[in-house]
């Protein structure tokens, strides 16, 4: 594990280069769904990830957010969101990272997450409890491309946890709602999906860093879940609780 940790960072460090080097360049929109682009930097760094893994761990998959790969729930596979927050990092904004982890037969089993641009990186961490959703800060991530019941419900509880929470976030990119969680700097977190290269890093070290990680419901997160959400003990329950009319409406659509 110690050898696939040391070749997740050095391929995190060529990623990282790229992001660096293209930040202050014009950047190609490559549109792939409504409200949603990609970039050459996106596809720079992907290429760069996959690159230096067949180079160090040449007997494991590789799947990455642009260009798919290998099945995700068999064997050891690396899972690559290139550019996390590709709408921030065109914006100039600094919220946007690198994310990488292994799934071991779809058990996620190590992450490295890079925010080059705040000067962050983690592969552990430790959470802060809280004992009640009043004393924490929640994170939750982008609803732009839910339509339905479901996109209704989870506005629904965006507006709840404002409400009831100590503070909310929303900031557009997952990398940083994991990295703050495994860091103390927020008590929970909920996505509007379970992308998997969105997730499989920030799983693994949210779940060693005492995180609960589950879908909406409260079971456990796993690859076939319909949202992913993430909290500290002492609140989780509450968020599980809160999150009810949203698990029924991704139960039924999907």
């Amino acid at each position: 594990m110690r050898a696939e940790l040391a070749a997740a960072h050095a391929a995190v460090d060529d990623a990282v280069a790229i992001l660096r080097d293209g930040r202050s360049r014009p950047h190609t929109r490559i549109d792939k769904a409504a409200k949603d682009f990609l970039t050459e930097v996106d596809l720079a760094s992907e290429a760069a990830l996959q690159r230096a893994l067949a180079a160090s761990t040449p007997e494991i998959g590789f799947y990455g957010e642009e260009g798919g790969g290998a099945a995700l729930d068999v064997g050891k596979v690396w899972v690559a969101d290139p550019l996390d927050g590709t709408i921030n990092y065109a914006t100039g904004s600094p919220l946007c990272g690198v994310m990488l982890g292994l799934l071991e037969d779809g058990v996620p089993t190590l992450g490295v997450i890079d925010l080059p641009f705040l000067g962050v990186r983690v592969d552990s961490g430790a959470v802060a409890d809280v004992d009640a959703l009043e004393k924490g800060i929640i994170g939750m991530g982008d609803a732009f491309h839910r339509g339905g019941t479901r996109m209704d419900a989870y506005l629904e509880l965006t507006m709840t946890v404002h409400r009831r929470a100590l503070r909310f976030r929303s900031v557009g990119a997952a990398s940083v709602l994991w990295a703050w969680l495994v860091n103390g700097q927020i008590q929970g977190m909920l996505l509007a999906h379970n992308n998997p290269y969105d997730v499989v890093a920030g799983h693994a070290i949210a779940r060693s860093a005492g995180a609960i990680c589950t879908d909406y419901a409260g079971d456990p997160l796993t690859l076939e879940s319909s949202g992913a959400m993430a909290a500290v003990p002492g609140i989780q329950p509450e968020l599980v609780s809160l999150a009810a009319d949203l698990a029924a409406a991704a139960a039924r659509d999907g």
